[in-house]
C-alpha cells in the first residue's frame, strides 16, 4: 500500500491536508468572491447593462454575470482544492 501511495504522489500529513488544501480553499473562495464584487461594482458604477441586468433565474433567484460568479464559490474551491 505504501509503494502505491508514493507513486501516486498521496502524501497524509497535516502539513498536506490542513495546510495546502485549506489554502487553496481559501483562495478559490476569495477570488471567485472578489471577481463577483468587482464585476458587480463595475456594472454599477459604470452602468453597464449587461453586468446589472439579470442573466439566469435559478429557483426563483435572478442572477446578474457578478452574481453568478459569486454563487459559483463551491466549484471555484473545489477546483482550487483539485489544482493543489
Amino acid at each position: 500500500m505504501k509503494e502505491f501511495l508514493k507513486k501516486k504522489d498521496i502524501e497524509i500529513s497535516l502539513k498536506r491536508y490542513g495546510i495546502d488544501a485549506l489554502g487553496a480553499m481559501a483562495q478559490g473562495l476569495f477570488c471567485s468572491l472578489l471577481i463577483g464584487t468587482i464585476i458587480n461594482t463595475i456594472g454599477t458604477q459604470f452602468h453597464i447593462p449587461f453586468l446589472t441586468t439579470t442573466v439566469a433565474t435559478v429557483a426563483g433567484i435572478d442572477y446578474t454575470v457578478g452574481g453568478l460568479a459569486v454563487a459559483m464559490s463551491g466549484p471555484a474551491m473545489a477546483v482550487a482544492i483539485a489544482y493543489a
